[in-house]
């Protein structure tokens, strides 16, 4: 149908400089209702008044001049002067060819390109929570929509493993083992997830000692501790003599160790999200390049980018822009998180020829960000120009307070992934005569697509309220329901063939053709949501195309009908629709529901 707008823009602009106008460009557009046409332009009100002419007799004057050409069955006047397009019966055909064919996926205007997209983020010794998850799942989306589009697509995590949080949790593992009485050796040998809530439970007790009761030993403690652990990647850093302590108690180990069973618990809960990193970043890993970069180009050195402000160096946000300013590296010569991302957008650049770099993290880092690319700007034009980075919402369930790892106050995303995926088994085994062998296979894959259909379906940067009854219903607007939808296709086509030739046939129904018409949006709509980053347009228009489908197959006797394999051949690129969109937003569907 893309083409399709082309034409009908440029027989509009032409039609538009014989009735004298001097626009120079025309918007074709879907409609939200297909019952104003497969295709709208509100172009006659636009011109109205530099021609002196109502709309409406502007849009009739349009019809009688607009070429008879054989995409269109009609074009009406509606309303004060909209102009709706219809698509012809042989055109409408074409569409379910290609659609079989499976041509229509194919979106080739970034082929050659190459983007990455970072997201997830989660920092080993703290727990992977609901907002990252979200974060993985929208991540994951805006891949493959690029993906869509023709791109190859990198996929990077930046995960930190150095800084404050990691020296509450070692301060807090010294505090746990001498209460409990045990050695690193012991607590080595206990169950993966043991160990990582463990360290969770150490980062905690770590943080009430340093953060809330402010005593002074801890927080002593803790920062010693930190700029040990920063002296292991930064060479500059001079060796202080209380390092021989944390050797002798063997805290290196327990950091390295404890940082992988973390690295190693995190890709659990990737692989049921679906997501496969190709490029791995660590915050240590940008440490001493962070600390250069900043340093090279601080006043008097090199370019005046950065100022020296009471023993640290800073950033001065210009206010004029809504910046504020930041620390880069702190009084104890240690770079910041604005250090670091500094270093991680070279270091992306240095690794691929990229012609895009996208970051998506909660909305609460925004200011951040702006004031780490308008810093970026000023070191590398070029670089900042091509970085992105999109914020989204915060996650809660209904009644729930805003989370705080700090605070204890804390939903877990292998909780949420858990609890949904009890609560689809159960509704299964409720509802329909399934052996638990059948259910344990697909009630994963269900509740996965609960979860990312419940977060993808609202806009990127508005909050999320994750209702669990609603999110894992099978009747309106959810993952479950479109999966339905898919296997529902699938049961029909089960076992039976038809032949895709249906040149000569005449679409008369029309519950079908509103379906081969719903069909016919799917590569626009994939268009439009990969180019601005909205997997929330593609879910909308999945459940659209969804309840068409629904209302087709409650009037619609496909089997028993004279037309059988022409309502299979309809049925089949439904389904090929719904698989490729929803793996696009990275669902999996399931064949039977």
């Amino acid at each position: 149908m893309i083409k399709v707008k082309e034409e009908i823009s440029k027989e509009l602009l032409s039609i538009l400089k014989q009735l004298g106008s001097s626009k120079e460009d025309v918007i074709v557009e879907l409609p939200q209702d297909t019952k104003h046409g497969d295709l709208t332009s509100n172009v006659a009100m636009q011109i109205s008044k530099e021609l002196g002419i109502s709309p409406r007799e502007i849009a009739e004057k349009i019809v009688e001049r607009f070429p008879r050409v054989e995409y269109l069955e009609k074009i009406e006047v509606a309303g004060p002067g909209f102009l709706n397009f219809y698509l012809s019966n042989e055109y409408l055909l074409k569409i379910l060819k290609e659609t079989l064919e499976e041509k229509t996926f194919e979106l080739d205007i970034n082929r050659g390109k190459k983007y990455m997209i970072e997201y997830t983020d989660p920092n080993p010794f703290k727990i992977l929570h609901i907002g990252h998850l979200y974060t993985n799942m929208v991540g994951e989306s805006f891949a493959r929509l690029q993906e869509a589009l023709g791109a190859q697509v990198y996929r990077a995590n930046y995960q930190g493993d150095v800084g404050l949080h990691v020296a509450k949790t070692m301060y807090g593992l010294e505090l746990l083992f001498k209460e409990e009485g045990i050695s690193f050796n012991d607590f080595k040998q206990r169950d993966l997830v043991e160990r990582v809530e463990y360290l969770g439970k150490a980062y905690m007790l770590g943080f009430n000692r340093y953060d809330d009761l402010k005593e002074e030993e801890a927080i002593s403690r803790v920062k010693d501790i930190n700029y040990y652990i920063f002296s292991i990647y930064i060479p500059s850093l001079e060796k202080r003599e209380n390092f021989s302590q944390f050797e002798e108690i063997g805290m290196k180990e327990w950091y390295m160790e404890g940082k992988e069973w973390c690295l190693e618990y995190f890709e659990r809960i990737y692989k049921r999200t679906g997501s496969k990193f190709d490029n791995y970043y660590l915050e240590s890993e940008m440490a001493n390049k962070g600390l250069d970069l900043v340093k090279n180009n601080t006043a008097p050195n090199g370019k005046a980018i950065f100022q020296e402000d009471e023993g640290s160096i800073i950033y001065r946000g210009d206010e004029s822009k809504g910046l504020h300013t930041r620390v880069f590296i702190n009084r104890e010569g240690l770079p910041t998180y604005e250090a670091k991302e500094l270093a991680l957008a070279f270091k992306k650049f240095e690794d691929i020829d990229l012609d895009e770099s996208a970051m998506i993290t909660a909305d609460e880092q925004s200011g951040y960000f702006k004031v780490v690319l308008d810093s970026l700007s000023q070191l590398d034009p070029e670089i900042a120009s091509k970085s992105k980075h999109f914020s989204h919402g915060m996650v809660k369930l209904p009644g729930s307070e805003k989370m705080s790892s700090r605070k204890g106050k804390i939903i877990g995303g292998e909780w949420l992934l858990d609890e949904t995926q009890k609560r689809v088994f159960a509704t299964m085994k409720s509802t329909k005569d399934w052996s638990d062998e059948d259910v344990n296979q697909i009630s994963d894959k269900i509740a996965v697509a609960a979860i990312k259909y419940a977060f993808l379906k609202v806009s990127v940067g508005k909050d999320v309220i994750f209702d669990f009854d609603k999110s894992i219903s099978f009747n309106g607007d959810t993952g479950p329901y479109l999966l339905y939808v898919y296997a529902r296709c699938r049961s029909i086509l089960e076992g039976r063939e038809y032949s895709s030739s249906q040149d000569d046939r005449k679409i008369e129904n029309a519950d079908v053709k509103d379906l081969i018409r719903g069909i016919g949006r799917y590569k626009d709509t994939l268009l439009i949501s990969s180019l601005y980053y909205s997997p929330n347009i593609l879910c909308s228009y999945l459940f659209d195309l969804g309840q068409t489908f629904n209302t087709f197959y409650q009037n619609v006797r496909v089997l028993e009908s004279e037309e059988k394999e022409f309502l299979l051949s309809v049925v089949d690129a439904t389904s090929k629709v719904m698989k490729h969109g929803l793996s696009v937003l990275g669902i999996d569907v399931v064949e039977r529901m």
